[in-house]
């Protein structure tokens, strides 16, 4: 009988192993993805919201999407659910839109907002999938250029890269904002205290840095799947 439950356990293991590393496999050959929002209408029921975007995550990699994901608000702006799709390339987006009709999350509306952006990756130094989520938003001045932008972004995005030790970074592709957006997480949030602190330790860099931030937020999303 131990001998049985350890080898279901090594099996357990092995598997949970072989879905973690064809996760990150998959994500590294993903050069975009697909951000969705669905706020959570006022007075409903959430699991049943997130039931439903669970069927569509699962939808989306069956049409031919790399790998879905599904988070969930815990601190920040909107109360929401958070949906992600990683795709190649727009050909590879072209052949899953072209070839399948697009999936729908439910018959009947359930939540009370949504809006898509398509992302494009810069930085990828989030080696692991976390149990928490830190997703930053950032936009800078409109009399910036691009290149201007982009230099800030990646200057801003190195407090919270060494701060969390490795975060994405992705930009604005198409969608409704011109924004850039920092990906980082932790397992506990003895973790994010020891990342604040990091971050704390050059505030006054920061705090001196012409950034020329035009909005930012911060948003904590817990994993649901992925």
């Amino acid at each position: 009988m131990k001998k049985l439950c350890l080898s279901m356990l090594l099996l357990s293991a092995i598997s949970i192993y072989a879905g973690h590393h064809e996760e990150a496999k998959a994500m590294k050959e993903s050069n975009f993805a697909v951000l969705s929002s669905y706020t959570i209408a006022a007075g409903t029921n959430p699991n049943k919201l997130e039931k439903e975007l669970l069927e569509y995550i699962a939808n989306e990699e069956a049409r031919g999407f790399n790998t879905c994901g599904l988070l969930r608000h815990q601190f920040g702006g909107d109360r929401a659910f958070y949906t992600y799709c990683h795709f190649e390339d727009f050909n590879h987006l072209a052949e899953i839109m072209d070839s399948t009709d697009a999936a729908t999350a439910n018959v009947k509306q359930t939540y009370s907002t949504h809006t898509d952006n398509i992302v494009s990756f810069n930085v990828r130094n989030l080696t692991k999938l976390t149990k928490y989520v830190m997703f930053s938003t950032t936009t800078f001045g409109p009399y910036l250029t691009a290149k201007e932008r982009k230099a800030r972004a990646m200057e801003y995005f190195d407090y919270y890269d060494k701060g969390f030790g490795g975060c994405n970074m992705m930009e604005h592709g198409w969608g409704p904002e011109m924004a850039f957006y920092f990906v980082c997480g932790f397992d506990s949030y003895k973790e994010l205290a020891v990342a604040m602190d990091n971050i704390g330790s050059r505030i006054d860099e920061l705090y001196n840095a012409k950034l020329d931030i035009l909005d930012h937020s911060d948003d904590i999303m817990i994993r649901v799947v992925r």
